[in-house]
This record gives C-alpha cells, sequence and structure tokens, in this order.
C-alpha cells in the first residue's frame, strides 16, 4: 500500500497548503502520516525565543485538530538538530515503507542545505517540494540578465509583471473524504511565553476572520492609518503569516474578492497593503541569491568594517525600554509585553540603536528574534539591515530618523507612548514626545545621548568608512 509523510515546518494550517492538497489527492484508503520536527539546538543558536516557540506549539495543537477532522494524525517530536532531522525523515521513510514525501520550501541557508541534504539520502522515494511563503518563488524574478534583484522598486515592477501573467490562487483540499482519527498527544513542548500572546490569532478559523475583519473595515485607510502605532490600522497578521497560520495567497483573494479588481488595479491605499505582501516575497528572494545574509553578514561587505561603538550599557537601556527617549521607549516596551511592535515604531528603534547609539545591527536582529512572534529572517534581517544602512535598498546613511519628530508626526496626541510608559501622564502632551524640555516626571529618565551629536557621530563614522 502506497505511504504518504506530510512534513510540517512553519506552514501549520490545512488551508491552502500546497503539501497538504497534493498529499491528500489519492485514493481515501491510501495511509498518510504527518510529523512536524523540532531543532532545539539548532533553533537557540538561531536565536529563536519563547515567544516563537510557544506561539509555534498552539498553532501545532489546531493543526493536530485539523489534520485528524482528515482522517490524518500528526506526530510531533523532538530533536535537537536538522542532522537529526533528516536522520529521522530517513529512518522513518526506510521503516514505514514511505512512498512519497510532501514538504513546502523553505529559503534560509541552513534550511536549503537540510533539505539538500534529505534529497541526497532519500533516493528510493518521491519527494515533493512546494511553494508556500511566497507569492512567486525565489529565482523566477530576475533581472535581465538573470541575476537577483538587490533593489525594491524594479524587483515589484517586475513581480507584478509576473504576476499579472500567472496568477496565484489558493490551493483547495480534495473532496476525497477519510475517516476522521482522534489527535494525537504529545509532551508539551515550551511551556511559558516571555509575553502576553493574547493578541495573536491561535486558530486557522481565528486567523481567517482577523483578515476578513481588516480587510473588510481597515483596507481602504491603510496607507494613511499604517504608521501611526496608536491606533488599529495595520493588519496585526505578521505572526500568523510568519508562522504560517496564514498564507500571502489568502490574503490577496480575500482582497481582491471585497474590491472586485485585481491587485495590479488596486486604489493606491489598498493596495500600499499589496505592497507589504511584495516586501515579504523581496526579502525571501534575497535570502536565495545573497546566501551571506543567513551567515550572519551584511549585505554590503564594506560596511563590515563600520567602527560600532557597542557600549554594553546603551545597548542594556535600549533593551528595556530606558533610554529616556519616550517612542524608543514606547517601542522596547511593547515588544517585551506583547511579542509584536508597530512597524513604524520598529524603524524608528532600529535607527536610534544603530545610528545614535552606532552599536551593530546584528545586536537588535538577535533582540528582535528572540521576542518577536513573527520573527522571520528575511524580513527581520532586511529591515535591520535597511534601518543601519548596511543592506539591499538601505536609507542613506546621512538620513537618520528623529525619534521625537517621528514620535510627534506619528503618535500626535501621545497616546502610543502615554500608553506604554505612564511615567508621563503627569506632563503635559505637548511635552511627553521631549519631557527634557521641561521638568522630566519622576520615575522617567534623562536622555542617554544627544540626538543631533550623535546623529553627526554615525555620519561621520560612516564618511570615514567611505574614505
Amino acid at each position: 500500500m502506497q505511504h504518504r509523510l506530510i512534513w510540517f515546518r512553519d506552514d501549520l494550517r490545512v488551508t491552502d497548503n500546497a503539501a497538504v492538497s497534493a498529499a491528500l489527492d489519492c485514493d481515501p484508503d491510501t495511509r498518510i502520516s504527518a510529523v512536524f520536527l523540532t531543532a532545539d539546538t539548532e533553533w537557540a543558536s538561531f536565536g529563536y525565543g519563547a515567544n516563537r516557540l510557544y506561539y509555534t506549539e498552539q498553532l501545532l495543537n489546531n493543526l493536530s485538530k485539523n489534520l485528524a477532522s482528515l482522517g490524518v494524525s500528526l506526530t510531533v517530536i523532538r530533536l535537537e538538530t536538522y542532522d537529526d532531522q533528516v536522520a529521522w525523515i530517513r529512518q522513518f521513510c526506510a521503516t514505514g515503507g514511505v512512498s512519497d514525501l510532501y514538504f513546502n520550501q523553505e529559503y534560509q541557508w541552513n534550511e536549503r542545505l537540510r533539505d539538500r541534504h534529505v534529497l541526497e539520502n532519500l533516493g528510493f522515494i518521491n519527494v515533493h517540494a512546494f511553494v508556500y511563503r511566497v507569492l512567486s518563488q525565489p529565482g523566477t524574478v530576475l533581472t535581465g540578465d538573470e541575476r537577483f534583484y538587490s533593489v525594491f522598486s524594479p524587483f515589484k515592477r517586475r513581480w507584478l509583471s509576473i504576476y499579472q501573467d500567472q496568477g496565484v490562487r489558493p490551493f483547495a483540499l480534495p473532496n476525497r473524504l477519510r475517516a476522521p482519527v482522534v489527535p494525537r498527544k504529545w509532551s508539551s513542548l515550551y511551556k511559558q511565553p516571555d509575553s502576553d500572546l493574547s493578541q495573536f490569532p491561535m486558530t486557522e478559523e481565528d486567523a481567517q476572520r482577523c483578515l476578513e475583519n481588516f480587510v473588510y473595515h481597515r483596507l481602504d485607510s491603510y496607507n494613511l492609518a499604517r504608521n501611526q502605532p496608536d491606533i488599529s490600522g495595520t493588519s496585526r497578521l505578521s505572526g500568523a503569516l510568519a508562522r504560517g497560520l496564514l498564507s500571502p495567497r489568502q490574503c490577496i483573494q480575500v482582497a481582491e474578492d471585497l474590491i472586485q479588481r485585481p491587485i495590479w488595479e488596486f486604489p493606491d491605499n489598498a493596495f500600499s497593503w499589496i505592497n507589504e505582501l511584495i516586501w515579504r516575497d523581496f526579502y525571501q528572494h534575497l535570502l536565495v541569491g545573497f546566501p551571506r545574509l543567513s551567515k550572519n553578514r551584511a549585505f554590503r561587505p564594506e560596511t563590515e568594517a563600520l567602527a560600532w561603538r557597542n557600549i554594553t550599557a546603551e545597548i542594556d537601556v535600549w533593551k528595556s525600554g530606558r533610554t529616556g527617549i519616550p517612542i524608543v521607549d514606547a517601542g522596547m516596551r511593547e515588544l517585551r509585553a506583547t511579542g509584536w511592535m508597530h512597524n513604524r515604531v520598529r524603524m524608528i528603534v532600529a535607527q536610534f540603536l544603530t545610528k545614535n547609539l552606532l552599536c551593530d545591527w546584528r545586536i537588535g536582529e538577535a533582540h528582535f528574534m528572540q521576542y518577536l512572534v513573527d520573527s522571520d529572517l528575511g524580513s527581520n534581517n532586511g529591515g535591520w539591515q535597511w534601518s543601519a544602512s548596511t543592506g539591499t535598498d538601505a536609507a542613506p546613511y546621512f538620513r537618520v530618523f528623529n525619534p521625537v519628530s517621528q514620535g510627534e508626526k506619528h503618535d500626535p496626541q501621545a497616546n502610543y507612548i502615554s500608553h506604554w510608559i505612564p511615567e508621563l501622564l503627569t506632563i503635559p502632551v505637548k511635552k511627553r514626545h521631549a519631557p527634557w524640555n521641561g521638568s522630566i516626571p519622576q520615575g522617567y529618565t534623562q536622555p542617554i545621548v544627544d540626538l543631533k551629536s550623535s546623529r553627526q557621530r554615525a555620519i561621520d563614522a560612516f564618511k570615514d568608512l567611505k574614505s
């Protein structure tokens, strides 16, 4: 009898899952197994934090129930390394008579290397690998001379041209009923998150409701509201997308169904959200085209010689939200409390660390990886290197965000910073973004750096690098 194995990674759903749809497209009597393998030591070396891992296990619980309703049992196995994963897959396929292995591709260097080893060790079975994290497979959006794009704008134009020709629709589950099974149990993997994760969807149904709520109620104002951290102007779907509870294909389908147009004909407000999905694709393409990004190296090699200061005491107060710069402190406190941070604030705190404190972007990237539920190497690395002016499509080194003016522009009533820094409630709203211009309230602190001189220090460091 044929035996099919589905290997889950960061694709923890059954709807619009290419590997699941393909594996279930068979006679109902076909034996189908499913597995999720941890790599605890490897993941620890990547900096995966308790929030990400705890959230992953909650999604595994939901996945197990959904698979059981489709007649498939999910087994969760705790392992230490990717080599252990390769060995487990080989052993299970050999002893279990597996004829076909199904999985969705990952694009980080270590994961690609692992999958290559799987293919080398499984010559006796059929391996089916699918695209799930991106809308366009890395390697299909290339320049005229067959190179990977390193700048977003031309990548987007080419991406849209290809998307118009091909289109991408969600995968449907086959209409072949299998008898339900009882979900398997496993010993708890990750008992405690570092933050309150209650605002993240935990089931496919929850994620779909969050998506529809955003598209139907906030998409038409997205471009105007997305930079205001004190309101619900963004989709808040990054965690579901990063862990595979939701797919970018599902996002586009819901939006197109509402607007009744293809994405390239969307009005500007709505397309600005699609633009963020294209950015997600861009960063995954970069991982494949430029493997050094997976190896803790700068996209611009010349910036490896930057004279980073890396003052431990300053890094510590940045991490704990005690820099004395309200918008920075609010963002860092939000991160610790919720496992998430508003995207505009992410850029502000990243530029403050890399420019005003002149600290290596890898320090901030690792801290975000530790706390973010939506931690993803492509987007996290891309955002940090953009802010540090070391990456692709980077902000010019002389363009340094002023956190005070950023706060005043995007949080004009100081609602966001007041929520996360209650110490500021005793002073007038107009003084809360720069409390040092008056009497700093009790419990808060003086800024750890002068914004003007520290900005110039960063510009000088980049000028020295260029010379």
